[in-house]
């Protein structure tokens, strides 16, 4: 038995060369092909008339598409800030668990071995952020620096 398949037709969607992406993004090749069209200057009307859909539908997908790369560009900022500094900012509502974590991650980032180890880093998050722990978890933001040494300073 011979099952025919439409080479033009993927999932429901038209396809060729103008959906190919670059690889490794984030973007579906539905969001892909959306922002394409729309860089040429076309309205969502004539890009939902061009692929068959509603404006409405058009809207949607290119307002995913913009968060994606919002949040993208936001993870590139945050990672760029990391290979920087050596000081961490640990937001409110973070797990001191998992802010222990955060600091044994940003120290071998930095590629800093801690003089100290990390129940011992519990223990100065603890006895610093007394007024800012409820629970197990952190009320305000807290500061947190390594030095080159190894030395952690909770602030």
């Amino acid at each position: 038995m011979r099952i025919l398949i439409n080479p033009t037709k993927v999932f429901g969607y038209r396809v060729g060369p103008w959906t190919l992406r670059p690889r490794g993004t984030i973007l579906t090749p539905r969001q892909w092909r959306i922002l394409q069209l729309r860089s040429t200057g076309l309205t969502q009307s004539q890009v939902a008339k061009r692929l068959g859909t509603s404006r409405e539908n058009i809207s949607i997908i290119e307002h995913r598409a913009h968060a994606n790369v919002r949040a993208a560009k936001a993870t590139l900022a945050a990672m760029e800030q990391l290979s920087e500094s050596k000081e961490l900012i640990i937001p409110s509502g973070t797990s001191i668990f998992e802010a222990v974590s955060m600091i044994l991650l940003r120290a071998d980032i930095l590629r800093i071995k801690l003089r100290i180890s990390a129940d011992s880093v519990l223990a100065a998050i603890r006895s610093k952020c007394k007024g800012r722990i409820r629970g197990h978890h952190i009320t305000a933001v807290v500061k947190v620096r390594i030095s080159e040494d190894g030395a952690v300073t909770v602030k």
